[in-house]
């Protein structure tokens, strides 16, 4: 494989806007870990207030306006494109906006910047802005899907814009086999590259739990959940189980909840017509650097996702690769990518989705049994070792990148 040093242009629909935001912090994880390489990498990312371009440390970040009006509500961050436009679907009139000012600004940046590929995360739009690209510049392009954009948006026209944004790439990734499945299959369409999003093993695995279990009791147990809170996460079944565990475990049983999104206020409310409302904290957002504390300091991790309304689901689940860094016991749902991360009985246990009752069972046989936890999450620790650091990530990525 050629040294030479090469430069790689990223798209993407949401990107950290600064070192404290989560909002698809794995891309800048994955940014950072090729720049450490012999790589110059350049993020093309929308923005909340005007455009403009900062170098953050070997990642050059350049940000584009799409909003007509700065007043309103973004497609954009918070809880995500897709859960966005379900909230507010006035947020459609914002997409023609996004997609050509992110159109004209990585023409723009094709001119300046020469890169020698692009790499578009998410089918739509950001493949299919990519691809059409090709047309004018000849920069070869690969495509990466990462769940919401296979999972979700089935109409027929989006899966023929979809297609098209696959066929007319050099190469496209999936981080999951299910991922690639949900696309379907096609005889025109390639064969996808399934290569995983990755973890920091070490930040993961060196949390601090002694201040956060200072706010409990000292034979408390703790059941964590990590993620935004939109409906394909899937915490209304959690904290109904929750409610459903046994009084003698429940009493000495918290659940902390991790994250921001549109569903707070709903499941603060369900919380409490529960009764179980003085034992769930909700947090909030934590930032990236503080979040390995939480994963030592709980006893059990659960991702109890479904499959939303749109169809959109889990493509992979990064938390559950902390959850496995962190040597935490996972308790998750069989949906999406989540059976090709977490292997039942071996590296964590599964459930059905959209079962409050099951989930309750497995949540109690777990809390009551150290060993059972123990075992798993060693297994777990030794699986994210060998398949999901971010320098095995990086070096397949570039072992494609250079072939193309």
């Amino acid at each position: 494989m050629s040294v030479g040093r090469i430069k790689i242009l990223l798209l993407a629909s949401s990107y950290p806007r600064n070192r404290a935001d989560s909002a698809s912090i794995f891309l800048r994880q994955f940014a950072e870990k090729l720049g450490a390489r012999r790589i110059d990498v350049h993020v093309l990312a929308p923005s909340d207030e005007g455009e403009g371009t900062a170098i953050e440390g070997v990642v050059t970040v350049h940000r584009f306006r799409y909003r007509p009006i700065s007043l309103v509500r973004g497609l954009a961050y918070g809880s995500g494109i897709v859960a966005n436009l379900k909230s507010h679907p006035w947020l459609w009139l914002q997409v023609p906006f996004f997609f050509v000012s992110m159109a004209l600004a990585l023409t723009r940046l094709i001119r300046t910047e020469q890169p020698n590929l692009i790499h578009a995360h998410w089918i739509l739009p950001q493949g299919l802005i990519a691809v059409l690209t090709k047309y004018l510049y000849k920069v070869p392009v690969i495509v990466t899907a990462h769940g919401a954009d296979a999972f979700a948006f089935r109409g027929q026209l989006v899966t023929r814009l979809k297609r098209f944004a696959l066929i007319k790439s050099d190469a496209w990734t999936a981080n999951t086999r299910a991922t690639a499945e949900a696309i379907g299959c096609a005889a025109s369409l390639p064969a996808p590259n399934v290569i995983p999003m990755g973890v920091d093993v070490e930040q993961f695995s060196n949390g601090n739990p002694t201040s956060l279990r200072r706010q409990l009791l000292p034979d408390d147990l703790l059941v964590l959940f990590v993620g935004r809170l939109v409906e394909k996460k899937g915490c209304h079944s959690l904290i109904e189980a929750f409610s459903l565990l046994r009084d003698d475990l429940r009493v000495r049983t918290n659940l902390w909840i991790v994250g921001q999104g549109q569903e707070y206020e709903g499941l603060d409310s369900f919380a409490t017509r529960l009764g179980v409302r003085e034992k769930v904290r909700f947090w909030g957002a934590v930032s990236n650097h503080i979040l390995p504390d939480f994963y030592a300091a709980a006893d059990l991790f659960v991702a109890p996702s479904i499959q939303a309304e749109s169809g959109d689901t889990e493509g992979q689940g990064v938390v559950l690769l902390e959850a496995f860094a962190a040597r935490r016991c996972v308790l998750s749902t069989r949906v999406g990518g989540i059976v090709d991360v977490v292997t039942d009985g071996a590296t964590g246990l599964l459930v059905e989705p959209n079962d409050p009752n099951q989930l309750a069972a497995a949540m109690e046989s777990l809390l009551r049994d150290r060993s059972l936890r123990n075992r798993l999450a060693e297994n777990a620790f030794q699986t994210v070792s060998q398949k999901y650091r971010w320098e095995q990530v990086a070096v397949a990525f570039e072992t494609l990148y250079r072939k193309l």
